[in-house]
This record gives structure tokens, sequence and C-alpha cells, in this order.
């Protein structure tokens, strides 16, 4: 058969210095010994990895005196370390693992410490486990040295809550200590909670009054700060329309200026050079003319040396031929050629002259008469054609210089011709200039009234309390924008509302949002509390349901078989068990928890579910009044009736017995042995004995010594390996 708790492992704890191990194959295990030598502090060991806190429960003064302290002849060691390895194949811990190690270890800095399979964990959490699996420190499934009468010798109360452990009703208790420890501070939370809310709740009136002012301001705000987009969008593009429109023509109008400047400057060259051309054709002709002059009269006097001379000539050959004349016809025709010579000088024409001196010289031969024969003539003939030819040369000379003053005076009238279009076309390019002036002198007015204009709208854009860089960064609106003047009221109006509600700290809005999520954190909270609340009230009521009827069903056959454990430990006489219902409350204050002062009435269901057990006897031969009156063999033998009526109705997996069997006679010690052995079935014991009988009921014995070093060493005996009695 299976045994539930497999092996005890000590190190370091009181007086197990070094690294104890027990195994326990068998269901009945004895543990004996001398007095002193450390038998008892196996179960302590036992009572402390199983949760135990209490140092006095341990036989000692503090959780440090648990620690190996050392003797003369054996250092003290740093740490105790207790270790229990259970057979978890019935699941009776809540794990996967078909086996459980459980351990506890304290050290000399007074941390302690317990390790599921070597990972820590809380107590809080063990405890649950060990209720589950029927495991308990001070329920009667351990009792300790001195505590055989411990079932009689305790409180209503407490032996309620011993018979609760062993039916494993403990694991629902501590849930609904549990349960009742959330509910009261869910309950507590709540009555913090709505204290809050109730504190909140004016405030936050007056914080959402703020908010919603500061709504309406951020809703006018965004409305102004959209009209005024849209304004100042559109005054901007217009401005910037026209500052385009402005700045084009100020570049057409510097390239037409500097293309004028040229033309000017070009037309003023082409005219400085036409007059100093012109300065120098004056001089030129004043040459020719000068030339022509002195040429003409040089051609004048020859034509009248030659005249003279054919005159002359003639006369000659006249006087040859002797024709002779009157001096009236000589004075009449030298008359007439004297006026024809003059008209003709008058007219001052070479060709023209020269005929008529022709004309004048065959008058003359005429008039006179030939003289070929004359040698006289013959050299006047040579002297005349010498004289004609240099006539000739001179004419020829005068029309070449006429050509060229003819050339010249035409030239200058062409150039004079041109000057005048020059001088034409010199005023009209000074007159586009000066119109050029006029038109860029407009535009840098335009120019200036645009900067202005551009100044004003910065100036009033700043004025929104908004930067400049926002102006620029405006996108034009697409919309149909309102006329500016019905714009610019409505800005007015909106400035004039938000003047009004005035400024408002952006504190108290960021107050009012931090006070509506705490609100509705609290609100919420409050709901889950209250929910948590129901929830933990009706798991109360389950749990209080479950206790109650699984303990009413057990506690009838446990009173049962209770008389019949009491009859065979007395020999016949009767026993009973009775609930006690309190007026209030009896139960002790939870873990960690302070006793109540005032007890608080209870109402009848709780008075069920609190009731304690009373002990009824008729002890056989004796009159007994109560329970004091039993002397303490019969406290013992009464507690063990007790614990026998519960086993039998809830075997625990094991229980710890430390010489309970004392005060028991060797007639009653026979009959806890034999008792012993028929539960041995169901639930393995942990006997430490100084009784021969129990030992003999033994399936394992464990001898524990302690030498002169102070240190408990441990002998084992398989009893039935032994050889039988004769």
């Amino acid at each position: 058969m299976r045994t539930f708790l497999k092996k005890l492992e000590l190190q370091g704890f009181k007086s197990f210095a070094g690294k104890t191990v027990f195994e326990f194959p068998e269901r009945i295990v004895g543990i004996v010994g001398p007095n002193g030598s450390g038998k008892s502090n196996i179960i302590d060991a036992l009572r402390w990895v199983l949760g135990e806190r209490e140092a006095k429960q341990l036989r000692g003064d503090t959780l440090g005196t648990l620690i190996f302290s050392g003797t003369p002849k054996r250092a003290p060691v740093g740490f105790a370390k207790v270790t229990l390895s259970f057979d978890n194949a019935e699941k009776l811990f809540p794990v996967e693992t078909g086996e459980v190690e459980l351990s506890r270890r304290i050290d000399r800095s007074g941390t302690s410490q317990f390790l599921l399979h070597g990972s820590e964990m809380r107590l809080k959490d063990l405890v649950p486990l060990l209720a589950r699996a029927k495991l308990g420190t001070r329920g009667i499934t351990m009792i300790g040295q001195g505590q055989g009468d411990l079932f009689v010798g305790s409180s209503p109360y407490e032996r309620r809550m011993m018979m609760e452990e062993v039916l494993g009703l403990r694991e629902f208790r501590l849930k609904k200590n549990e349960a009742e420890r959330k509910l009261e501070t869910s309950e507590s939370n709540m009555e913090k909670a709505r204290s809050l809310l109730e504190e909140l709740t004016p405030h936050l009136r007056f914080l959402r009054r703020q908010r919603t002012r500061w709504e309406k301001r951020s809703d006018l705000e965004n409305e102004l700060r959209e009209l005024e987009n849209a304004y100042f969008s559109v005054r901007l593009e217009a401005l910037r329309a026209e500052e385009r429109k402005t700045a084009q023509p100020s570049s057409d109008l510097a390239k037409r200026q500097k293309a004028c400047e040229e033309s000017v400057r070009a037309l003023e060259e082409k005219i400085r050079l036409l007059n100093a051309s012109e300065e120098a054709q004056p001089s030129r002709l004043k040459i020719i003319r000068e030339e022509i002059q002195r040429k003409r009269m040089e051609a004048n006097a020859l034509e009248r040396d030659l005249a003279r001379l054919e005159a002359k000539i003639e006369f000659a050959r006249q006087q040859a031929v002797g024709v002779e004349r009157s001096g009236k016809e000589m004075a009449e025709k030298l008359t007439a050629l004297s006026q024809e010579m003059e008209q003709a000088l008058a007219i001052g024409e070479i060709g023209m002259m020269r005929e008529k001196i022709r004309e004048w010289a065959q008058s003359i031969r005429a008039f006179f008469g030939k003289n070929e024969s004359s040698r006289g003539a013959d050299d006047n003939d040579a002297e005349r054609k010498k004289m004609a030819d240099r006539i000739h040369a001179l004419d020829a000379e005068l029309k070449t210089l006429a050509t060229e003053e003819e050339a010249i005076i035409r030239g200058s009238q062409e150039k004079n011709k041109e000057f005048r279009s020059r001088i034409e076309e010199l005023e009209q390019q000074k007159n586009a200039l000066r119109d050029i002036d006029r038109a860029m002198q407009e535009s840098r007015f335009a120019a200036e009234k645009m900067r202005l204009q551009r100044a004003e709208l910065e100036r009033e854009w700043q004025n929104t309390g908004r930067p400049l860089k926002e102006l620029e960064e405006l996108n034009i609106e697409q919309r149909e924008t309102e006329h500016s003047d019905d714009a610019l009221r409505k800005i007015v109006r909106l400035r004039s509302e938000l003047a009004a509600i005035g400024e408002i700290d952006e504190s108290l809005v960021r107050e009012a949002e931090e006070s509506e999520e705490r609100h509705a954190f609290l609100t919420r909270e409050l709901e889950d509390l209250a929910k948590a609340s129901h929830d933990l009230r009706n798991l109360i009521r389950d749990l209080d349901r479950r206790i109650n009827t699984e303990f009413k069903e057990a506690f009838r056959s446990i009173n049962h078989e209770f008389n019949n454990f009491f009859r065979l430990m007395f020999g016949g006489g009767k026993a009973g068990l009775k609930l006690q219902k309190p007026v209030t409350s009896p139960m002790p204050a939870r873990e960690g928890e302070e006793v109540d002062a005032e007890p608080q009435k209870i109402d009848e269901e709780q008075a069920e579910l609190a009731a304690g057990i009373e002990i009824d006897l008729n002890v056989p031969r004796k009159k007994i009044g109560n329970l004091e009156m039993l002397s303490g063999g019969e406290k013992s033998l009464v507690s063990l009736a007790a614990l026998f009526a519960l086993i039998s109705v809830s075997p625990p997996p094991f229980l710890v017995l430390d010489e309970i069997d004392a005060p028991l006679d060797e007639e009653n010690a026979r009959r806890f042995t034999e008792l012993i052995k028929e539960f041995a079935k169901t639930t393995q014991f942990i006997i430490v004995t100084h009784n021969r009988i129990t030992m003999e009921s033994a399936d394992i014995l464990y001898g524990i010594t302690m030498g002169d070093d102070g240190v408990s060493k441990v002998l084992s005996l398989k009893l039935e390996d032994m050889p039988a009695k004769n």
C-alpha cells in the first residue's frame, strides 16, 4: 500500500545539525529514543514546514532558535531547512506532478522562505494547498507532546475547526475567510470611493462649467481663426496679385529704360561723329572754293590775254590785207565787243566765254580781213595756242573742282539731313526715356503703396496674437469669402464675445479632464466593487451552505462513531457531541487581524455555521458534571475516541502523534495500538512513543540518540526483519 508522506529531510534544524533523512515506506512509523535525544524535534520540524509561525508552538523563544546553535564540540550552522516529500498519486495537491516536494528555510538574518519544487511561494498561497490535503499545524491531525487531551481541552469553536480540518472543510473555510476579507476590503474601498465621489462632484461641476466656457471659447476661437484665415488670405492674395502686377511692369520698364539709355548713348555718339565730320567739311570746301576762285581768276586773265592776243593777231592780219576801217567803225566795233565781254564775265561760265571769244575773233577777222603771210601773226598764233591749252587745262581742273565741290555740298546736305534725323530720333528716345522714368516713378510709388499695405496687413495680423510665419503659410480659401466689411464686422463680434468670456486657465481645463477621468474611474470602480461585493456575498453564501451541509452530514456519523469508540475505550458508558450556537461571534481574528473587542451579534444562519462542539459524557461508574472532573488519562481516552471517530468518517492522509499514549495503561495502550493498525489501512501514522506495545505495532522504527557532541543521530529498524519470539 502506498504511503502519502514519503520522506522527511532535516538540515540544521534544532538538534539535527547535519543533513538527516527519514524515509517513510510503511504505514506505521515509530520514533523512539531516550528523553532529550531530539524525538519531538522531528514533530516540530513537521509543524514548521507545514506553516507554523509561532515559536512557542515549536517549543522555542524565537524562530531563530530553530537553527542549530552549536555545542562545545560542534560549530553552529547558518541556516535550518526542512523538506517533505509527498506522494501525489491521488492528486491531494492540485499540481500535475506525481510527487510534491515542500521545503522551508530560515537563516540567521531571519529570512524565511517556503519552496515548492524549489520555487519560492508565499505562506498565503501554501495554506489552501495544505488545507485541500487535510493538513494543518494545530489541528487534531498533528498532536504534540503533552497534548493527548487536545480535543477535550480545546474550546467548542476550536473543536469545530478540528473537525472541519479532518473533514476537508478547512479549504472552504479559508476560501470563505479570504472572501470575507475581500468583501471587507471591497466595502471599505466602496466607502472610500463614495467619499471621494462626494468630495469630487461639487468641484467637478465647477470644472465642468469652466470647461464648457473653455469649449465655447475654443469654438469661438476656432471660428475666429477660420474667419481670420479666410479674411486675411483673401486680402493677402489680392495684395500679392497687385504686387505681381506692379513687379512685372517695373521689370519691363527697367529693361526698356536700359535699352533706351543705350540707344540715347548710341545716338549721341553718332551725332558727335557727324558733328566732327561736318566740322572737317567746311575747311575742305573752303580750300576747293579758293582754288576754283584762283583758277577762275587765272582763266579769266588768260581769257583776257587771249582776247587781246587774238585782237592783235586780227589787227595784224587786217593790216596785212589792207582793209581799212574808219575810226568810227572801229570805235563802235570795240564798244560792242567790250559790252559782250562784260556780259560774259558777269556770267562767269568758262565754256560760254570761250565761245564768245571765238565769236569775237571771227568778228574781228571779218572786220579787219586776213593777212596770212605776216610772221608776227604766226608767233601770236603759237602764243595763242599755248594760252588756249592752258585755258583748256584750267577748264578741266575747274570742272573737277566743281564736281568735288558739288559732292561736298551734296554730302554736307545728306549729313545735315542725317543729323536732323538723328536729332529727331534722339529727342524721341529722350522723350521715351522721360516717359519710362515717369512710369518707373509711378511703379515705385505703387510698390511703396503695396509695402505700406502689406505692413498694415502684417500689423493687423500681429494684433490677432499670431506670428507672421502663419500669415505667409496661409492657404487661399477656395470657397466664396464673405464681403470684407461683413467679415470684419463678424471678426470684431467674435473678439468681443471672447473678451466677454475672458481668459480661462488651461490648467483648469486639464484639471477638468483629469477630474472627469477620475470621476469615471471612481464610478467604474464603485460599480466593479459593488459587483465584486455581490459576487463575494454569493460566494460566501455558497461556501457557508456547503460547509454547513457537509458538516451536518458528517457530524451525525462522527457523533455515532464517537459514542462507539468512547464505549470501547471506557468499557461502556455513553458519549455524544452536540452543537452549541453562539449569540455573538466566537470566531477569533483571522491571521493578520486583531481581535474585535466587542463581538457582534450574529443571525440564526451564521449562528448555526459558527456553532461550537460540546461534549456530553456518561462515564461508567462515575457521575461527571463537567469535563474538568475527568482525570488526565480519561481526558486522553476521550480525545482518542474523538480522534478515531473523526478519522473513521474522514481519514486524513497521515497523522502525527507525539507520546499521546503516555497516559494510557497497558490495556488502553493495547486498544490504542489495535485501532492504529486498523486505521493504518487508510491513514499513515507517525508516532513518537516510549510505549513498548505501541513500538510493537510499528512497521518501522527510527531510533534517535544524542552523542556527547549534542547532535541527534538516527538509527532505523524494520520490525518485520526481526526474528520472531518464541
